[in-house]
């Protein structure tokens, strides 16, 4: 498995709107790509840094996923007025999830 990590500093305010962005294009889009395996979205609401990690089944999926991961990140940014610090890709080394429950919030 494999991921990808999209960084931003945002007030609470853009991180709000870009929360919407992400439940309604981009986690939509996410679902419908091939070998896309699920995302988890963590924030620091006090420092305004905000990770979102996409997990991915293979090399294959998240190279083809790349360049829309890219536009949709920008988007949500410019949409916002967050900064976009980084996209980064990294090789899952652990992934233990006890139960299959999905909370966005």
């Amino acid at each position: 498995m494999l991921a990808r990590l999209h960084t931003l500093d945002a007030t609470p305010e853009q991180y709000e709107a870009g929360l919407r962005i992400v439940k309604e294009d981009l986690l939509p889009w996410a679902r419908e790509s091939s070998g896309y395996c699920g995302a988890i979205g963590l924030v620091d609401r006090e420092s305004g840094k905000a990770l979102l990690l996409t997990l991915w089944a293979d090399e294959e999926s998240r190279t083809a996923s790349a360049q829309a991961a890219d536009h949709l990140s920008s988007l949500a940014a410019n949409a916002t007025g967050a900064r976009r610090e980084s996209i980064d890709e990294f090789d899952v080394s652990i992934f233990d999830v006890i139960d299959g429950t999905i909370a966005i919030g």
